[in-house]
């Protein structure tokens, strides 16, 4: 993590990563900060329950500090997207 400055955390593809990063933008907030927190999420990880719930507490405190950016290459690690769970279209969710 200390490799590239400004990644302050890596994770897999189970959703975790958008948990620390509503944490952070939640402390952020909180010591009246008035930076951003960036996180990249995969399209096959966002089929994670844990995504969802997350996202949901980030609207609800209007984390406006929180930019969320999904890797859409309709593909996951065991193989295309349609042909697991189809999450299309992201956009209306």
């Amino acid at each position: 993590m200390r490799k590239t400055p400004g990644i302050d955390f890596t994770s897999g593809s189970l959703g975790n990563g958008i948990g620390a990063t509503v944490g952070m933008a939640i402390s952020l907030k909180i010591n009246e900060r008035k930076s951003r927190v960036f996180t990249i999420l995969g399209d096959g990880e966002i089929q994670e329950g844990i995504v969802w719930e997350t996202a949901s507490i980030a609207s609800h405190l209007k984390l406006d500090n929180l930019i969320v950016i999904i890797d859409n290459n309709n593909f996951q690690s065991s193989g295309p997207i349609e042909k697991i769970n189809n999450i299309k279209p992201i956009k209306n969710k």
